[in-house]
């Protein structure tokens, strides 16, 4: 799954963008942008409200569809 800090638990936005958990401010571009943080928690609302759904994960597709023969 692909993180974002829009949609970690331990993001504040209003004067500023801060991240709790490292006691960091951060740019609006960098919380936007996908990372691979050790310490994100899922929060399934965006922070920006942005996104009215949600987050959604993609859901991952099948190798071979029932019934297809392989040409390898």
């Amino acid at each position: 799954m692909t993180q974002y800090c829009r949609y970690c638990c331990y993001l504040c936005v209003g004067n500023g963008t801060w991240c709790d958990k490292q006691g960091r401010e951060m740019t609006e571009a960098t919380a936007k942008s996908p990372n691979r943080c050790h310490d994100f928690c899922l929060n399934p609302i965006d922070t920006f409200a942005e996104n009215e759904k949600g987050h959604s994960p993609r859901i991952p597709r099948k190798k071979q569809c029932d019934g297809q023969m392989s040409l390898f």
